[in-house]
């Protein structure tokens, strides 16, 4: 019983570290910035001010505690594109409602743990964060175009993602490489993340054994 309740709560605690790390990823907005000069110099019409201006409404759309529609500044959207920016939004809620479960989740059994001095859920925690990222880093690096497709292809049940640039320009200043980039940070933060579960259980579990 109690090696069945140790699995369930690790599940837990690495749903709760990989909807963390796709949070901050989404947030990490210097990956953009650092970018900036590379993506305004596929895009000379538009100046950097203009650019930056449009992710960070972007991002801040993506927000769940944000309200309202998506503008952009100077820059025309389709309905189909507005619809599309809509559904990724009602993803991101979900990825976020989802933390919020899991910390508290998270919060409640390591109290629970404290009593028996049991933290090998935070072990086992780690190793399926870790090998989360492990497998989904393979289908990146073997063809990034292709799997970026096959992911929008089963998580859309329209091609409302397909942008037409004279429509919908924004799709201009995000190019394929830059949501690239993003995938792997988020990737390499699941593993950071879960590096210090395993550092954090190891701790716990070393204090307390007798001496």
């Amino acid at each position: 019983m109690k090696s069945w309740k140790d699995y369930l709560y690790a599940l837990i605690q690495a749903l709760f570290h990989i909807s963390g790390a796709v949070v901050l990823g989404l947030h990490f907005r210097p990956l953009y910035y650092g970018n900036l000069k590379a993506i305004q110099a596929l895009n000379p019409d538009y100046s950097a001010t203009l650019i930056k201006d449009n992710y960070d409404r972007l991002i801040d759309y993506l927000n769940p505690f944000y309200r309202g529609k998506l503008t952009l500044s100077n820059l025309a959207m389709s309905p189909q594109g507005e619809f599309h920016f809509y559904e990724v939004k009602q993803i991101f809620n979900l990825v976020y409602l989802l933390l919020f479960v899991t910390l508290g989740l998270s919060l409640v059994i390591y109290l629970l743990q404290r009593k028996s001095g049991n933290y090998r859920y935070l072990k086992i925690s780690a190793a399926m964060t870790f090998i989360i990222p492990l497998l989904l880093s393979i289908p990146f690096v073997l063809d990034f175009s292709r799997a970026f497709v096959v992911f929008h292809e089963l998580v859309f049940s329209n091609d409302y993602w397909i942008f037409d640039p004279r429509l919908d320009p924004v799709i201009t200043i995000l190019p394929e490489w830059f949501f690239m980039q993003a995938a792997f940070l988020i990737l390499f933060l699941m593993a950071l993340l879960a590096f210090f579960a395993w550092l954090w259980g190891k701790k716990l579990t070393t204090k307390r054994k007798p001496y």
